[in-house]
Formats: structure tokens, C-alpha cells, sequence
């Protein structure tokens, strides 16, 4: 179990690096004005638009632009705690996984529906939008799973519990 639990922590270890960095840099040029971000972030979006063909992220539709901003408000920061969550081996990061996973899952239906129901949905496009899905599915599973040696996360049942006095 440990050697899945482990594979679990860095998946989403990783899965939460990659919202932490794209979300502020690269999905925020979808919301905020252009010339608050570098050229060579604008050109790196553009690129990335480009070569797989993102029409989502060329003319971001209303759903989108929302979705955006419960990135930006709510998932962000949910994923830099996570991280550090994870990284530090801290019981509450399974709650944070867990919350992460289902709003990232949440939105990528909608992304991934917007895609395939469009019939625009190439492989490469599609390349990158799954993985996110999958992470999130990983997420959930780990705050749903994390097991620690003290009895379940979030008990107080277990041989280091304190026992009361009368």
C-alpha cells in the first residue's frame, strides 16, 4: 500500500505544481487584461494555442471565463496548500486533494464536454485536457483513501489517542 500511496502523493504533487504555475501565468491571460503579463507569457499562450489547437483558450466562451475565475479565487490557492500539504506530510492535505480533485473533475466535464460535443476535439487537444481529468480522479482517490497509521484520517481513534480521566 505504501508504494500506491506514494505514487498517489506525487501525482497529485504534480497535479497541484502545474495548476499552481499555469493558473496565475498562463489561464489568467483568458480573464485580465493582456499587457499585465509578459510578452513571452502572451507568446507562450499563443503558442501553445496554436500548436494544439485550443480554440477555447483563442475566444474563451462565457463558461470558460467563469471557470477561470473560480480557478484563479478558489483552486489556486487550494493547490499551493496542497503542495505544501503533501510535500510537508501534513494530515489535512487529503481534504485539500480531495476538494481540488472534485472542482478540477467539475470543470474539466464541462471543458471536456464543451470539446468532444463540438466535434473540434483532436488528439493532441485532447492530450492535454485528459491528464487533468485523470489527475483530479487521483486527487479524489487519495483524499478519499489516505490511510495513516494512526486509524483513518481525521479520527482520534487509535493507539496514540489520549484516553480520558475521570
Amino acid at each position: 500500500m505504501g508504494i500506491v500511496s506514494a505514487a498517489a502523493d506525487m501525482a497529485v504533487a504534480l497535479f497541484s505544481l502545474t495548476i499552481a504555475v499555469a493558473a496565475p501565468l498562463i489561464d489568467a491571460q483568458s480573464v485580465l487584461p493582456r499587457h499585465l503579463f509578459p510578452p513571452q507569457l502572451v507568446a507562450l499562450k499563443r503558442w501553445y494555442a496554436d500548436e494544439f489547437g485550443d480554440y477555447l483558450l483563442v475566444r474563451p466562451p462565457g463558461f470558460l471565463r467563469g471557470l477561470v475565475w473560480l480557478e484563479l479565487a478558489f483552486l489556486w490557492p487550494l493547490a499551493v496548500a496542497t503542495l505544501y500539504g503533501v510535500l510537508a506530510r501534513r494530515r489535512w492535505a487529503a481534504t485539500t486533494s480531495l476538494i481540488a480533485g472534485v472542482s478540477t473533475l467539475t470543470s474539466m466535464s464541462a471543458i471536456l464536454g464543451e470539446i468532444v460535443g463540438s466535434k473540434k476535439a483532436t488528439p493532441k487537444l485532447l492530450q492535454m485536457y485528459v491528464p487533468f481529468a485523470v489527475f483530479a480522479v487521483i486527487a479524489i482517490l487519495r483524499g478519499l483513501c489516505s490511510c495513516t497509521p494512526r486509524g483513518t484520517a481525521g479520527s482520534s481513534v487509535g493507539p496514540f489517542a489520549r484516553k480520558k480521566r475521570v
